[in-house]
């Protein structure tokens, strides 16, 4: 008798569970297909009203995927993006991993626009080449001009490259950290968001997400979803406190970014952490975290 009760309570269990995943999903698919019909002018008037909201508050700078602008070779050699191609100087190589047997992968380069961040690191690029899963090579520029450029030949073939545009983004302090919000957060600070996609959706918030993140497996935004400038960085692990290799002073935290480099697993939901010195701003220090 005890048997039957027991496979009778997991049966409940795993369907209940089913039917979670099943209405998950469906949320999911309902909301990606509403956003493959939103309007290009109605995306830009929700992240209109986002950096109205964030110029009220605490913000931080949010990278955004810009798919909807097609770009070519060479287009945003001085801007943030991912993939693609790298900017360089004179005297700069390709990295190679410790062993140099695997050549390393070009991910990320940001170019850092966030006031809280201080005077020494506004309109620096700072670049992120992963060399295999728990390191990485970090570069960073000063004073990045086309007519110090200097190609490099990427030893396999490029990640796709899209370029992130800059979103001021309302944060708010969560665990003593000051942490970009949540959309359903988003939709209570800029209440016009959720007027301009009740057209296209029923699920503000949902909708939302696909805005910011495009094709997220979901309706809300943790840190492998995203990528940002300046605040705290948004932990799925301990903490890394790292130290400048210079001076051993605590380095600042920059930016960070999750899975967003199409055709890149960086590990398990892995977050990217970038840190620099304040006295030493060429010399940066990335950390590779996952669940």
């Amino acid at each position: 008798m005890t048997g039957i009760v027991c496979t009778g309570i997991f049966a409940a269990v795993f369907l209940l569970i089913a039917a979670i995943i099943v209405r998950h999903n469906l949320r999911v698919r309902r909301v990606r297909k509403a956003y493959g019909a939103l309007p290009e002018s109605a995306k830009q008037q929700v992240l209109d009203l986002i950096r109205r909201a964030a110029a009220r508050q605490s913000s931080v700078t949010y990278l955004r995927l810009d798919r909807e602008h097609a770009i070519k070779r060479g287009d945003v050699l001085l801007d943030s993006h991912v993939g693609g191609i790298p900017y360089a100087e004179q005297g700069d190589q390709w990295p190679d991993s410790p062993s140099g047997e695997e050549p390393a992968r070009f991910l990320i380069q940001v170019r850092l626009d966030e006031p809280m961040l201080g005077p020494v690191w506004q309109g620096r690029l700072v670049q992120v080449f992963l060399v295999f899963d728990l390191e990485q090579v970090v570069r960073s520029y000063a004073s990045p001009a086309m007519h110090k450029y200097l190609e490099l030949s990427p030893p396999h073939e490029p990640f796709e490259c899209i370029r992130l545009s800059h979103v001021a983004f309302p944060a708010e302090a969560a665990d003593e950290s000051l942490l970009p919000v949540s959309p359903a957060r988003l939709l209570e600070l800029a209440p016009g968001i959720a007027q301009i996609l009740a057209p296209y959706s029923g699920d503000a918030a949902g909708l939302l997400a696909q805005i910011l993140q495009p094709n997220t497996y979901g309706y809300d935004l943790d840190a492998p979803d995203i990528a940002y400038i300046g605040g705290d960085p948004m932990l799925i692990q301990n903490p890394h406190d790292p130290l400048c290799g210079h001076c051993r002073k605590a380095m600042r935290f920059l930016f960070e970014f999750g899975e967003i480099i199409p055709g890149e697993k960086l590990a398990d939901a892995g977050v990217v952490y970038v840190y620099g010195c304040d006295d030493h701003p060429d010399h940066c220090q990335a950390f590779l975290d996952s669940h």
